[in-house]
């Protein structure tokens, strides 16, 4: 009876945390949609000012963050078992992989794998002085978005697991992203520190769903307006958002075991369809040999082009538009998704936890990017299609449908390519539901589930702000707001790559890698 009060008084909400991110959040955003003009007017000097100040800030500490990652994998800590000597998988390798896949990036690349090496191959960074649409430009354009989807964000997302897996499964502390930073604080502070950590992840997460998922909605919407012939508005999104929060919400409550393991792994053999479809069925030689030379080009240039910034180049907006906003987007998502990749960490060594966490997500995503990316740049070189116009003309969301035209049974494919993007819309955010959920109360524990109703909640919110972001124009009215919630976010990653080695360090010493007296935070 003591274990079970224990637990229900654990799984209670945490108002501390709660209704500060909440109210937080709900300000930003009316604010942002009431006044949005001046507000982002605001906004976008305060995003501007950030960016000429830290871009430098927040690029190099990605770097070094990628480095440190590598650096763990192969130190002493990577000995180390989550869970201690004698813990066991609770995940098989394409179970892991299909949720760390799909949790952490599966709308993402569906979005951007054919629109951004476009705006790469005709707008690339004047400092490399490369010709726009040349095939060094095609080449870099597929390097670089490989570049910004694979190794560093999967770095930022992983790191920040092993802290928070090492404190969850090895020290009985919470399951919790402030969890991942107990190293660093006195036990008489972490009341304090705990929730105040966890509001402004509340608000940052909110912010940056929020945005994915309208970026989702309008690619549904874009998607059935293909097939069924109208142009998509209020109705169409509302009607996505009315299947989608529900298969989400079901998900997630059903716990990770459960919904969220059959919908990765689903989504992502559809993920492999796709991609071997238009492989064979698209200039096939073509993207083969672009995928291998931008491969060697992202090689041999992954510190330079990790590192692109404007010095001595004021006029460059490339990287204001592209590298720094990815590093804050990064920073926003890291503790977050750090916190959902730490779910599925228990039986596995850090090394081996690092490794499959980054290297299976990268080679699929270069794998991915080439084909799409590489079709697109392919009908841009050869004249068969403006893709460069048809974004201009359609929007980013239209782009994989413009691409799908050009197939035999085309109906069909972008028929089931939107049904692809409802569950990839859903996997990733019923990871993201769970997570705001778990950081909601007071302090779950590993194996234990945060309260249905908290994830119905929060699920639902992330689904309305989706939908009124579609309906005002976009994220354009609080992409401040995303720019400045960064900031904190990465003081929180770094800190985690602090505490981790202090973690770490403190259980090579233990017996079995558990401490078994550690107090409950």
């Amino acid at each position: 009876m003591a274990g079970t009060h224990s637990i229900d008084e654990r799984s209670k909400l945490n108002p501390y945390t709660f209704w500060p991110g909440f109210i937080l959040l709900t300000t930003g955003i009316v604010l942002g949609l009431t006044y949005h003009e001046g507000l982002a007017a605001i906004l976008d000097k305060v995003m501007g000012w950030i960016h000429f100040n830290f871009g430098w800030l927040e690029v190099s500490l990605g770097i070094i963050i990628v480095m440190f990652t590598v650096g763990v994998a192969f130190s002493p800590i990577g000995d180390i078992r989550l869970g201690g000597r004698d813990a066991k998988p609770e995940f098989s390798f394409w179970q892991w992989f299909a949720l760390s896949l799909c949790g952490c990036i599966g709308i993402g690349i569906l979005f951007w794998a054919m629109g951004e090496p476009i705006y790469h191959m005709m707008q690339p960074p004047l400092s490399l002085h490369i010709e726009p649409g040349s095939k060094d430009a095609g080449i870099f354009a597929i390097a670089q978005t490989t570049l910004h989807w694979t190794v560093a964000q999967y770095c930022f997302y992983t790191v920040c697991a092993v802290a928070i897996a090492l404190g969850g499964y090895n020290r009985n502390y919470p399951l919790s992203v402030a969890a991942g930073m107990y190293a660093l604080f006195p036990e008489k502070l972490r009341p304090v520190v705990i929730p105040a950590v966890h509001a402004i992840c509340l608000f940052s997460l909110c912010c940056a769903v929020a945005t994915s998922m309208g970026a989702g909605l309008m690619q549904i919407g874009s998607g059935t307006g293909k097939i069924f012939g109208y142009t998509p508005g209020p109705v169409t999104w509302a009607v996505a958002a009315a299947i989608i929060i529900p298969i989400y919400v079901l998900s997630s409550s059903s716990g990770l075991k459960k919904g969220m393991c059959l919908l990765s792994t689903g989504t992502t053999k559809a993920f492999f369809f796709f991609m071997g479809l238009i492989l064979f069925a698209g200039p096939t030689l073509f993207i083969l040999g672009i995928g291998v030379e931008s491969f060697g080009y992202f090689a041999n240039n992954f510190f330079r082009n990790s590192t692109l910034l404007n010095t001595m180049q004021a006029n460059d907006l490339w990287p204001s538009q592209w590298l720094v906003p990815y590093m804050e987007i990064f920073f926003i998502f890291a503790p977050l998704l750090g916190h959902f990749l730490a779910r599925m960490g228990k039986g596995r060594t850090v090394r081996q936890f690092i490794l499959v966490n980054v290297i299976p997500p990268t080679v699929f995503c270069h794998f991915w990017i080439a084909t799409f990316g590489g079709t697109a740049v392919y009908f841009q070189w050869s004249g068969a299609v403006d893709v460069w116009a048809g974004i201009h003309d359609f929007g980013m969301e239209s782009m994989v449908y413009l691409l799908l035209e050009q197939f035999p049974f085309s109906q069909m494919l972008m028929g089931l390519f939107v049904v692809t993007i409802v569950f990839s819309f859903a996997t990733m955010t019923d990871s993201l539901v769970a997570t705001l959920a778990i950081i909601s109360t007071k302090g779950v524990r590993v194996g234990e589930e945060p309260p249905r109703r908290l994830k119905v909640l929060w699920g639902v919110v992330i689904g309305l702000i989706a939908y009124v972001l579609c309906i005002c124009g976009g994220i354009e009215p609080v992409r401040g707001l995303i720019s400045l919630a960064g900031f904190p976010m990465m003081l929180f990653t770094f800190a985690m790559c602090v505490a981790l080695v202090k973690d770490g360090i403190y259980l090579l010493g233990k017996p079995d890698w558990l401490d078994n007296e550690a107090q409950n935070g």
